[in-house]
């Protein structure tokens, strides 16, 4: 079982084909069953979720956005792509994904949509999911809006959204506190070291979220 997971992380790190997995993790078809197998499954979610729900750091919850190019080997899945998360946005076929993470930049869950989609949308749920009482949610201007601001107050935490410049009437926010949401825009930088989430080779938005989810769980445990 290591060696099938070592091989899943290599797959993950170097966005290889799996054809290419070198033997010393096993038969590549062995390996590639186990993935889909513990993908389908659930697992990967299960474990992220009891890492998060342990070690949690739920001072502040940041919430933000960033696309991934869709490889041409992931585009044409059968269904659609926007049953997958696949759209055209001005950089291409992409995928966006709609992160939470907590205080400390660990990440909490996300949101796969199609890079043409509104963070708007995405914001709520996320925000409802990990959102506690008290907390602050820091955002960037993109999120700068009178609904998801009351949301935030509607939950019991505190809006740290930064301002648009051409707002008549511009909420007050904490600029200090708000410095700290850089930490999730590093989380993103940690993900995208993971050559198969910088780049979306897997065709269905399973597969891709399974992969995802693996990125974020090895983050956990650094």
């Amino acid at each position: 079982m290591r060696l099938k997971i070592e091989g899943i992380l290599w797959i993950l790190r170097c966005a290889a084909p799996w054809r290419d997995l070198p033997i010393r993790f096993g038969r590549w078809k062995g390996v590639y069953d186990a993935s889909r197998r513990w993908s389908d499954s659930g697992l990967w979610e299960s474990i992220l979720a009891a890492l998060a729900s342990q070690h949690v750091d739920e001072e502040y919850l940041m919430i933000d956005s960033s696309s991934s190019r869709v490889h041409q080997d992931g585009s044409g899945p059968v269904g659609g792509q926007l049953a997958h998360a696949i759209a055209r946005s001005r950089a291409g076929l992409s995928t966006k994904i709609h992160m939470a993470c907590d205080a400390l930049g660990y990440p909490l869950g996300f949101i796969l949509t199609g890079a043409n989609v509104s963070d708007f949308d995405q914001c709520k749920p996320l925000l409802k999911r990990y959102l506690k009482k008290g907390s602050a949610a820091l955002m960037d201007k993109g999120y700068d809006s009178d609904a998801i601001r009351n949301g935030v107050n509607e939950i019991g935490g505190i809006a740290v959204i930064a301002v648009k410049a051409d707002r008549t009437l511009k909420p007050d926010f904490d600029q200090h506190i708000y410095q700290q949401r850089h930490k999730i825009e590093n989380l993103f930088g940690k993900l995208k070291r993971f050559r198969r989430i910088a780049t979306r080779y897997e065709k269905l938005y399973h597969t891709f979220a399974a992969m995802l989810t693996l990125a974020c769980i090895m983050i956990w445990l650094r």
